[in-house]
């Protein structure tokens, strides 16, 4: 939608489709792009550019929190308070949708030639790291939403998201899941380099063809590596997540003592979130399916103890999965406190009846009898994911 706003309005993440003044007198070369810094924002304030017209199906809205514009200090440690998964919703949704935005831009630039800046990412990891920091439940919730014609996009946050949730449930510094978070929205940045037609591919891909697509996380580090102050952590992370601990992966085929620590994990989250994804040619795995296909890999493409770190921090059932319970109800995950079999749930249909049921929240840790039978899935009731 097209809307104007006043120039002390703007911030990083907006697409500019109008600057009210002579395209000959205006500081940028088009006169559609996107905000990428705080450096466009003080040109149009210098050439004394009052009204602007944006997309916000294109870009951020004015009405999003502004806070992203705070300074961020990759060393800086801050208390943030824990609250409930309920709670953080609205935050999460925020950084969320500004995450996916961005992702977006910034490989649309990145396939016209522009370098990736540290200083545009920053907001957009700070807003995620923070609500992963005061709840990761809600985040993790919405991963679950996914739009098959935006996997490229989505993955990239999903992979955020689960890498930070993973390094916080490890017990890694707030630097620590920072940095992880931005080699997971930055992991699959060489696929700007891919052909359409085979990033695409609505099927298998053929031997010749994955060969293409493997090149992507050698097109990663060429990118990457002409991003000033990327460390080695986020960098590990795009250009190992395909590596197998038996030396079987690619690009360089490292073995296990060759593997950071961010590169092992990376290994393990890009194939959770790929599996539990729907795609045009399959349906996503339940999280089950696809924690069990972890397992299984486990001392060969896995590392085996970082699998089990990685169990306990998204759960068994994840937030934002569908369960039946065996009072016969569905309900739907909102997070886990204690034990990974007995989450805390929002029950709202009853199976038997086929009807919905008053909205109910409930914390099977503290249900002596009542247990989950399994996981479902909303298509299979015509409930579409929400949160």
């Amino acid at each position: 939608m097209i809307k104007q706003i006043n120039a002390k309005e703007l911030r990083i993440g907006m697409y500019i489709v109008n600057l009210d003044c002579s395209w000959l007198n205006h500081p940028f070369t088009l006169n559609k792009f996107i905000i990428n810094t705080d450096k466009d924002i003080k040109k149009i304030h210098d050439a004394n550019i009052k009204l602007i017209e944006i997309d916000t199906l294109k870009g951020l809205d004015v009405s999003f929190e502004t806070n992203s514009l705070i300074p961020f200090s990759i060393n800086s440690e801050r208390k943030i308070e824990n609250c409930g998964a309920k709670a953080e919703m609205k935050a999460a949704k925020i950084a969320f949708k500004e995450a996916k935005i961005f992702i977006s831009n910034l490989m649309a630039s990145v396939k016209m030639g522009q370098h990736v800046e540290l200083e545009q990412i920053n907001p957009v990891i700070k807003k995620l790291s923070e609500s992963i920091l005061r709840n990761h439940n809600a985040l993790l919730a919405l991963t679950r939403i996914r739009k098959m014609d935006h996997y490229t996009f989505e993955h990239s946050v999903s992979f955020s998201v689960l890498m930070m949730s993973f390094a916080k449930g490890m017990g890694k510094s707030d630097e620590f899941i920072r940095l992880v978070g931005t080699g997971g929205l930055l992991h699959d940045i060489g696929k700007t380099m891919t052909p359409d037609h085979i990033l695409n591919k609505p099927g298998k891909l053929t031997p010749e063809e994955f060969l293409i697509m493997k090149e992507h996380v050698v097109h990663s580090r060429t990118i990457l590596e002409k991003t000033p102050d990327l460390s080695q952590i986020s960098m590990d992370i795009a250009v190992m997540h395909h590596e197998k601990i038996d030396g079987n992966g690619y690009p360089e085929g490292l073995k296990s003592e060759q593997i950071s620590l961010a590169g092992k994990m990376s290994a393990i989250v890009d194939v959770y979130d790929a599996l539990t994804a729907d795609r045009c040619y399959h349906d996503g795995k339940d999280p089950t399916e696809a924690l069990n296909f972890l397992l299984k890999g486990a001392g060969t493409h896995f590392d085996p103890e970082l699998v089990q770190k990685f169990i306990q921090s998204v759960g068994i059932y994840p937030a934002g999965c569908l369960v039946s319970l065996d009072n016969d109800h569905l309900a739907k995950v909102v997070e886990i406190k204690g034990s990974m079999l007995k989450p805390v749930v929002e029950v709202f249909f009853n199976i038997k009846t086929r009807k919905e049921i008053p909205s109910q929240i409930i914390d099977l840790s503290t249900q002596s009898k009542l247990k989950i039978n399994g996981v479902d899935r909303f298509e299979n009731w015509n409930f579409k994911p929400s949160t």
